[in-house]
């Protein structure tokens, strides 16, 4: 072999060998961007349904507030406005905490209730909207 042919295939050789190192890397980047891009849309999922479970939470939330106001209103009809010596800002705020102890009391015992029964016992549909139970 003549040493101008022994330098053209050790040429040739050193071109295979590139290709092939560019091909490779060129595979692991590939295989890398699919991890990460299967990452994201696993990530994307999970995201999907924690917003969704915030939204129906937010959404009991509201019902449920909706519910104790209407009661607070509905208690608070039947009652005359202190007269003004009745005012005073100690018993005021005495009165707030007995109200509040009070309706957390009531929302601990129809908590109790709720999760004791179930679920098809607790609510009544309506046209459309939930009645809340005893209504």
């Amino acid at each position: 072999m003549r040493p101008e042919d022994y330098q053209r295939l050790k040429e040739a050789e050193k071109e295979h060998l590139r290709a092939l190192r560019r091909l490779k890397e060129a595979v692991r980047l590939l295989r890398r961007r699919r991890a990460i891009d299967e990452a994201l849309a696993r990530l994307e999922r999970q995201t999907e349904a924690t917003l969704a479970a915030h939204d129906e939470a937010l959404e009991r939330l509201a019902l449920e507030t909706a519910y104790q106001e209407a009661r607070l209103e509905l208690a608070l009809e039947g009652h005359e406005p202190p007269p003004d010596d009745a005012l005073d800002p100690e018993r005021t705020r005495r009165r707030a905490q007995e109200l509040l102890r009070q309706l957390r009391d009531e929302s601990e015992t129809s908590a109790a209730a709720d999760s004791s029964a179930p679920a098809e016992a607790r609510t009544e549909k309506t046209l459309g909207r939930l009645r809340p139970p005893g209504s």
